[in-house]
């Protein structure tokens, strides 16, 4: 009877082992094909990314690292900045700080890079985006890794859920090395999402500015990014960029007035980039169907709309 009850659970157990490992290689050889977004994310946030010590900046960029993310080259500097080039002293530098959306998720140039391109040799455009953060971890990394920088102009790339309130927590064993774990998770979030069980996307960004108390804790950090910038002679601007959907009847222009009104309340310059992304159909600009992260072609309007509106001629 024993025997028969050990060989029952060692049944199940291989049975549960085999099972995990056929569905592991077919997630890994037809799912992962270099454009889930999910898949993806997951590389980037195990092989890229490190958890700070520091609780308010909670993700950095590993340094010296590249390799390849939604099908794009990615190059991290030994300053762990998305820039192909290491830092001059005799240049004149602008820092982008932000999310994914700075970073340059799924393209292969940056509105960064664009921006470096139509400046020329006497600019560095520095790209310090990185992914799944919010504006107060990234003033934060600011001050902690870039504040000693000889930097001209500061802009905060504004996406609208910079204000979520991100939860930090390390990968275990099994997010790590189990493709099939992040699969199966994102499937089941967006069948709560489909069922109503989660807030959709239009719900989950307009929650975050009901939150006071983080919306109050950027605009504290915000402002104390400005008053360093005033001491140390650095221009500071605030960059709008919208949600990449359904742009002709745009959700957020409250929102997007929340954080322009503060603005300008406050001194500080406020370029809003869906001024010019408006202007085109929205999955022109896509990264991919189920990748609403800017592409290339979305990335070259806004670096040409932020070298309109932040330089004029003498300066470049």
């Amino acid at each position: 009877m024993m025997k028969n009850t050990r060989f029952k659970i060692y049944t199940f157990f291989l049975f549960i082992f085999f099972t995990v490992l056929f569905l592991e290689i077919l997630v890994r050889i037809i799912v992962d094909n270099g454009k889930n977004l999910s898949l993806e994310m997951m590389k980037y946030a195990k092989d890229y990314k490190i958890i700070s010590q520091d609780k308010k900046i909670g993700i950095e960029h590993r340094k010296n690292i590249s390799g390849k993310l939604m099908g794009v080259k990615v190059n991290l500097n030994s300053n762990g900045l998305r820039n192909n080039f290491e830092i001059k002293e005799d240049t004149r530098k602008v820092l982008m700080i932000g999310d994914s959306m700075t970073f340059g998720w799924g393209a292969q140039k940056p509105f960064s890079k664009i921006l470096n391109e139509l400046l020329g040799d006497k600019y560095q455009i520095l790209n310090a985006g990185i992914g799944n953060t919010n504006t107060k971890m990234q003033i934060n990394n600011f001050f902690k890794n870039y504040s000693e920088i000889d930097i001209e102009t500061i802009v905060i790339n504004f996406f609208i859920n910079d204000l979520e309130d991100v939860k930090i927590e390390p990968y275990n064993i099994i997010q790590k090395h189990l493709y099939i774990y992040t699969f199966i998770n994102t499937s089941f979030h967006e069948v709560l999402i489909r069922l109503g069980f989660k807030p959709n996307w239009k719900a989950f960004y307009r929650n975050t500015f009901k939150n006071e108390k983080i919306l109050n804790e950027t605009f504290d950090e915000i402002l104390k990014l400005k008053k360093f910038c005033m001491n140390n002679d650095i221009k500071l601007i605030i960059n709008n960029i919208p949600e990449l959907k359904d742009l002709k009847n745009y959700k957020f222009i409250k929102e997007t007035e929340i954080i322009s009104t503060f603005a300008e309340n406050n001194g500080i310059k406020f370029i809003n980039s869906y001024q010019i992304l408006k202007n085109y159909d929205e999955k022109l600009l896509w990264v991919t169907n189920k990748d609403l992260h800017a592409n290339d072609f979305a990335h070259s309007l806004i670096g040409e709309y932020l070298h309109m509106s932040l330089f004029n001629e003498s300066d470049s």
